[in-house]
């Protein structure tokens, strides 16, 4: 007990100090009266828009997981899922290291989805994830000719989740030996951990069964692009709002960039992280610094607020029994 509580205690402490650090270095480069007046002129059908964009996002994940658990042999009705993932993106607004995973993980076990079937597809999904943005990178790059480290490392993350949907799509094509493979490797461990171990491995693998056939993987991949598709809409929207006249591969490199700052860990919504590297980003892209600010200020609170009001408002449909046990023992009382 005492182990796991200096642990969150450190994470907490690193979250908290990346946060403090990108959030200075970002204040530091900004004028935020300025990005206000700004951001104040954004039309109400730019904000509708983005509203109908961030609702197809959500639609195309709920349909990426349905797959994804369907591919481990656990069939979950759409409505549960879309209101699970709203519930659990907009957890992870609010706590850091991700923790609105859990909340996803302990709703589908209301759905008698096991722990590890359940972490399985959530590491797929981070997987599809960094493959498309980091296509959306290389391919913004290109399109505006920019070279040198931003190219670099699209392709260095290209090549890193490249190898690892190769390596899940071998592990699944011989689940028992994946196993054995983890059995032999866990042999050290006490009797219990070893068998709890080796169990948790194959549910894990379980979770990553929609690499096994041609045609879930390409609808995996498919909805995980229309997913980034419609961000990369929403981040186009905005920016012709602002008239920043970057060319459609700008915005799919800013788009790229800002949701895997997003994607760090230690920081809850992003911030500091999202907020410096996305303006570095578009300030490398010669959008005036008045103009990248308020635009990364209005696609960090869009990407932020609406998902959790969404999330804030479906906690009970994402866990239903939770509240069915929780108004039983308020009868009794």
């Amino acid at each position: 007990m005492g182990t796991t509580w200096r642990r969150t205690l450190v994470r907490l402490l690193i979250g908290t100090g990346a946060t403090v650090a990108f959030l200075v270095l970002f204040l530091r480069e900004v004028d935020l009266s300025e990005a206000w007046k700004t951001m104040s002129s954004l039309p109400y059908w730019t904000l509708l828009a983005c509203l109908g964009l961030i609702a197809a996002n959500v639609f195309f994940m709920t349909l990426r997981w349905k797959y994804l658990l369907a591919g481990a042999g656990y069939r979950v009705e759409k409505g549960k899922l879309f209101s699970t993932i709203a519930v659990g993106r907009g957890a992870n607004n609010l706590l850091p290291a991700r923790g609105g995973d859990l909340l996803r993980i302990e709703s589908l076990r209301e759905r008698n989805v096991p722990v590890f079937v359940s972490a399985g597809t959530l590491f797929a999904e981070r997987l599809l994830d960094g493959v498309v943005l980091s296509v959306w990178i290389v391919l913004g790059a290109l399109l505006i000719g920019e070279g040198g480290p931003v190219l670099l490392t699209g392709i260095a993350l290209c090549a890193g989740t490249a190898l690892g949907v190769f390596l899940v799509r071998f592990a699944t094509q011989d689940p028992e030996r994946a196993e054995r493979f983890v059995f032999r490797l866990t042999k050290f461990l006490p009797a219990r951990w070893h068998t709890r171990v080796a169990r948790a491995a194959a549910y894990f693998v379980d979770g990553l069964g929609a690499f096994r056939g041609r045609r879930r993987v390409f609808l995996i991949f498919a909805t995980s692009v229309a997913m980034w598709l419609a961000d990369v809409a929403m981040y186009i929207v905005v920016g012709r709002a602002y008239d920043i006249e970057i060319g459609v591969g700008g915005f799919f490199l800013l788009e790229g960039i800002g949701n895997l700052a997003l994607a760090v860990p230690a920081t809850a919504a992003g911030i500091g992280t999202f907020d410096y590297l996305t303006l570095i980003a578009a300030k490398g892209i010669d959008v005036p610094t008045d103009k990248a600010t308020a635009y990364v200020l209005t696609m960090h609170a869009l990407t932020v607020i609406p998902i959790t009001v969404l999330g804030a408002a479906l906690v009970r449909p994402a866990f239903p029994r939770l509240f069915r046990r929780q108004e039983t023992i308020e009868e009794l009382g």
